[in-house]
């Protein structure tokens, strides 16, 4: 299809007549006209000659003005189809994550030391998906939202740290502020990790009735317990992690429910999720266009080259 990038230029087309009509309003020399006798005689032109010329030089001048209008072709849209998850992460940032029961690197680190590690290479894995990421504690923030920049998601993820958002565990409230960045996001695939290693501490929102609502709304909730196992505990009784909620928050939602009890274990988990929850195919069109303009003023140089060459001949 052939279009005018800048059409108005077309305007421009007008000119030769304002400026003949100009000149028709100036009013006319009184009198003889001067006559110099040292002036070489210059002969009158021949009668088709002047019919030519003006032809030509308005021509050239309609070629200039459709070279300035940008004429371009537009090809066939070309869909640009690409393959991503939409994903919201939740991490707990209460007080029990400072507890040191995980190894990385043969030394014993808090939890959360072992989240961000695993957290930062399940990113930089995520090619093409847009991630989001929601602390929680005392209350749930949004740190960054649903994007597909993972270099400022990991340097966020690398800069968690104690205390920013507290020292209580309010799950409920982080899985209403998923549910409403993703349904912001107008996406049809709503996806939240969410990672904890307590039980609801906060009374705002109860994560059973959160999670009610998401599942309303077609969101799934992979829920991820963390904490080693307590060797005078085996039956994890006494243990702060609320298993039975994050199981039924999962449950509900169409989720999953997975316990991490060391950085291997949380690594596989994250695979895991990534062949459980399939991508979703978004389509970009892109069409291809093509520049016309040098042929119109190729076409306006080769006229004016034309007329010089015969004016140069009279």
């Amino acid at each position: 299809m052939l279009i005018l990038a800048w059409p108005w230029l077309l305007l421009l087309l007008l000119l030769p007549l304002l400026v003949r009509r100009s000149l028709r309003a100036v009013p006319a020399m009184q009198g003889d006209p001067l006559v110099i006798p040292t002036l070489p005689y210059v002969s009158e032109r021949p009668v088709a000659a002047q019919r030519w010329h003006p032809w030509l030089l308005l021509l050239a001048w309609a070629c200039l003005c459709l070279a300035l209008a940008r004429p371009q072709w537009l090809g066939e849209p070309i869909a640009l189809e690409q393959a991503h998850r939409n994903l919201m992460l939740a991490v707990d940032l209460s007080d029990s994550m400072r507890t040191q029961d995980m190894v990385l690197k043969g030394a014993p680190v808090d939890r959360l030391s072992v989240v961000k590690q695993q957290l930062t290479q399940f990113v930089n894995r995520r090619e093409g998906d847009r991630m989001g990421l929601i602390l929680f504690a005392d209350h749930a923030y949004v740190m960054m939202p649903l994007s597909a920049d993972h270099a400022t998601l990991a340097q966020f993820i690398d800069e968690l740290d104690f205390g920013l958002a507290g020292h209580l565990t309010a799950i409920g409230e982080a899985i209403g502020l998923s549910l409403k960045r993703l349904e912001q996001q107008q996406t049809q695939q709503k996806v939240l990790i969410l990672l904890s290693d307590g039980r609801d501490t906060v009374e705002t929102l109860p994560p059973l009735t959160a999670a009610t609502l998401a599942a309303q709304a077609k969101m799934r909730i992979y829920t991820i317990g963390l904490g080693a196992e307590d060797p005078a505990d085996p039956d994890g009784s006494n243990s702060d992690l609320d298993e039975q909620t994050l199981t039924r928050i999962a449950a509900v939602t169409g989720g999953q429910y997975f316990r991490a009890r060391d950085p291997d274990s949380l690594a596989q988990i994250y695979r895991a999720i990534d062949e459980l929850e399939p991508s979703e195919i978004s389509a970009r069109y892109y069409q291809p266009r093509q520049e016309l303009y040098p042929w119109p003023l190729a076409l306006a140089l080769a006229l004016s080259l034309l007329m010089l060459v015969r004016r140069l001949h009279e």
